[in-house]
């Protein structure tokens, strides 16, 4: 008698353990993650235009005008909606407006799909606050950012939460 096999039976490997996810996501390159995160900050800027011009109406007065305030507090309401927007779509996600543009997302460093408080908590705000630090906050900030030329272009902040920015 042969030992035939169905062609059509269910495969018998053992599904991935959690820690064992099969990863053949692509590593976005630095030159498109840089991109990204300007047209983040650009999008911020262009939110400020209102409180920039207000600045440029009477350049020289001690005191702001009614209309100069105005223009102020428009500008930061500008900014404010852009960020809670942005928090939004990292909730929804894990991309900002720049990353979603240019086809990025944040993972962890596993494939998997990482948490909003991992990336707002460890990403951004702990970054944030070490980046206070009179003197050395400057130079942790530099470092941050030059670490993607290391071996596996991920910024330190990559490294401290288990993420990296995938095409996708």
């Amino acid at each position: 008698m042969e030992d035939t096999q169905n062609p059509y039976a269910a495969p018998t490997a053992p599904p991935p353990l959690p820690g064992e996810l099969a990863d053949d996501s692509i590593k976005a390159d630095r030159g498109l993650r840089l991109v990204a995160r300007l047209i983040d900050g650009g999008l911020m800027l262009v939110c400020m235009l209102p409180a920039f011009l207000s600045v440029a109406i009477a350049p020289n007065n001690d005191e702001p005008s009614p209309l100069q305030l105005g223009m102020i507090a428009l500008g930061g309401l500008f900014a404010l909606g852009l960020f809670a927007y942005q928090l939004v779509l990292l909730y929804q996600s894990s991309q900002t407006l720049g990353k979603r543009w240019l086809g990025m997302k944040i993972v962890r460093n596993d494939g998997s799909p990482c948490s909003f408080g991992r990336i707002v908590g460890l990403r951004m705000f702990v970054i944030a606050l070490i980046e206070q630090v009179p003197c050395l906050g400057a130079l942790f900030a530099l470092v941050n950012a030059l670490w993607i030329f290391g071996e596996e272009s991920r910024c330190l902040h990559d490294l401290i939460c288990d993420t990296k920015v995938v095409k996708v």
